[in-house]
């Protein structure tokens, strides 16, 4: 199980991005930019993989990702669904 103070503060996000494991399960979260209309808007994107290969390497097919709001709720919702996807590997 994977708590809140193992995820970094919101700021760490903006310049970079974090991935860890939870036994079988590896996962990556970071910040990107989709377009909405004429707009952009930053999300806090989550992405799940069985280990034991890395995100540059593992195939996007086998992986599963998840959008949440860049914001402190965002993370909190993004570590719900890790701790979720966890119990499935």
């Amino acid at each position: 199980m994977i708590k809140r103070m193992q995820l970094f503060p919101l700021n760490f996000y903006k310049k970079s991005n974090f991935t860890g494991s939870d036994g079988k399960m590896n996962f990556r979260l970071g910040k990107e930019e989709i377009e909405k209309g004429e707009e952009k808007e930053l999300i806090l994107k989550g992405y799940v993989w069985e280990g034991p290969f890395c995100f540059d390497v593992t195939p996007k097919e086998k992986m599963e990702g998840k959008e949440f709001p860049f914001s402190e709720e965002g993370i909190c919702q993004a570590l719900e669904w890790l701790n979720q996807k966890s119990t499935e590997f």
